[in-house]
């Protein structure tokens, strides 16, 4: 799934750098409509999030992520073959009406146990960000033969060439049931009753907000502070990617041993604020301007690492597909507010507004997230109990160590989130027997 996740992505990474030169070719282009342009992707994206998350919820993961990708290759079509920047922004919407992040990541908390939860997103996030050092390399590359409709063609096939992958995912047999909820406002309203869940939603919509408003400046930085043309920017990024990752590695490992989620979480937010101000600086070379693109990428890295586990970790049993469909609907929200807004900004008060703006934003989030509560660690179980007989709520509301719990009746599945305090590893498998017995 995470193949998936990065070959979808690296068609959209392909055109972060060239799109801000490129698409001022086309016809009715100015600073606005290629902002718009841009970020108009993320619109659709966000609306459809949503829907997609819940309709995975209810009618399985694998045909959702089919039919969005599938979605998305149109789009990607039209997007190449279009002329004007309208044409372009109309392509770019229809792209974003494969909305499978959601799915997809709810497929990844499906098949993964909760105590390696972290490492799998971070496994996801190490492939999406390596397919965002791949395509910062190979789009401008790209984009100096087959332009900016090869690309978009690339796009296009690189998302059909995900449903294999989609197709040959195994679903284990203690996979995480499904609610299957029949209303989505039942669900909403399960969901938007965790604040931790909002401060999360708003963050990862802050964070998508930046990083698509920085790439409406950071070509015109590197070629006067670095002199690398946009077909050469690859030479920039693909190091400090590649550093950025090696450094969010042991922040990533103390977050799960040592349980250090809230820690890491603010401490990254204000790395990246920090890169963002050290972008502001008026720079006599290109190295301090180098540094700063590191730490910013750096705390981007580790924060597109922790914030979807947070999630996973903390969202009510059964409304996997819902609750990231929220959270991915603020993420490609916040990719069409950062090119809308971003645009307007830049024709208002050019590059160094757009850094302004996006510190502010970084404070913002900060103040949003320091209420938050550090996450705690949990141990999950899923036991097949035909035949129920048993009361659970008698059975497990009383008993120590038992955090939540959810009978599936569609499945026959006890769904257990548990204190490992309480029940280490060597007691999992007696506690599973004495509960199909009771029941």
């Amino acid at each position: 799934m995470g193949v998936v996740l990065s070959l979808r992505m690296l068609g959209l990474f392909m055109i972060y750098p060239v799109f801000a030169a490129l698409s001022f070719h086309y016809a009715g282009a100015s600073a606005f409509t290629v902002g718009l342009a841009l970020g108009s992707y993320g619109l659709t994206q966000g609306i459809f999030q949503l829907p997609f998350g819940w309709l995975s919820d209810r009618f399985g993961r694998k045909p959702i992520i089919i039919i969005g990708l599938i979605l998305f290759a149109a789009g990607s079509a039209m997007s190449a073959l279009a002329t004007t920047i309208t044409g372009l922004i109309l392509g770019r919407l229809i792209q974003g009406l494969g909305a499978v992040t959601s799915a997809t990541l709810a497929l990844i908390a499906d098949v993964t146990r909760e105590e390696h939860r972290t490492q799998a997103m971070a496994l996801a996030g190490v492939l999406i960000g390596s397919s965002f050092a791949v395509a910062i390399m190979v789009g401008p590359l790209l984009a100096s033969t087959v332009g900016l409709a090869g690309i978009f063609w690339l796009t296009g096939l690189s998302a059909l060439l995900a449903i294999p992958f989609v197709i040959s995912v195994r679903i284990p047999g203690w996979s995480h049931p499904p609610n299957h909820p029949r209303q989505m406002g039942q669900a909403l309203r399960v969901v938007f009753s965790q604040p931790d869940l909002l401060r999360l939603d708003a963050g990862i919509a802050i964070q998508q907000a930046v990083l698509t408003s920085l790439f409406l400046v950071l070509p015109t930085f590197t070629t006067r502070l670095l002199g690398l043309p946009p077909g050469a920017s690859w030479l920039l990024y693909l190091p400090v990617l590649a550093g950025a990752f090696l450094l969010s590695l042991p922040f990533v490992f103390l977050a799960e041993v040592r349980g250090w989620f809230r820690a890491i979480l603010l401490g990254a937010i204000l790395g990246l604020g920090l890169g963002v101000a050290g972008l502001t600086l008026d720079h006599s070379s290109g190295t301090d301007f180098v540094i700063a693109l590191a730490l910013y990428f750096s705390a981007f890295t580790l924060l597109e690492a922790l914030l979807p586990s947070w999630v996973s970790r903390i969202t009510p049993l059964g409304f996997y597909g819902t609750s990231l469909g929220v959270y991915s609907s603020c993420q490609f929200l916040g990719i069409f507010l950062g090119g809308a807004a971003g645009g307007l900004v830049l024709a208002r008060w050019g590059g160094i507004g757009i850094l302004g703006f996006d510190f502010l934003l970084v404070g913002v989030w900060f103040a949003v997230m320091l209420p938050i509560r550090n996450v705690k660690r949990t141990r999950t179980l899923i036991v097949p109990v035909p035949g129920r007989s048993a009361d659970w709520a008698d059975v497990l509301d009383e008993m120590p160590g038992v955090i939540e719990w959810r009978y599936v009746n569609e499945e026959e599945l006890l769904y257990l989130r548990l204190d490992p305090k309480v029940y280490p590893l060597e007691t999992l498998e007696r506690f599973k027997v004495s509960l199909q017995q009771g029941a």
